[in-house]
């Protein structure tokens, strides 16, 4: 399966990811498993949060079962919990 490289095709504007240094090696859309594996938890832990309406925002991409997160949703979520 090959990278996503189109956002505006899901409605994802580009945002600056200036809130939290660290992270720019984060890709821009991130599945379940590789969020899963940059903060240390299992995807079940991000399945837990989506159905507690915790953790970070996430898309559901359209015509599909399939969730991402964006990396600027992450850091938002991220520096929000640090607040």
């Amino acid at each position: 399966m090959g990278a996503l490289t189109s956002l505006p095709t899901i409605g994802i504007e580009p945002q600056p990811d200036s809130t939290l240094s660290g992270f720019e090696d984060v890709p821009a859309v991130m599945a379940p498993k590789a969020l899963a594996a940059i903060l240390d938890v299992t995807p079940k832990t991000l399945e837990r949060w989506r159905d507690a309406k915790t953790g970070p925002k996430w898309l559901k991409l359209p015509g599909s079962s399939l969730i991402r997160y964006t990396r600027a949703d992450v850091l938002a979520w991220l520096a929000e919990c640090a607040a």
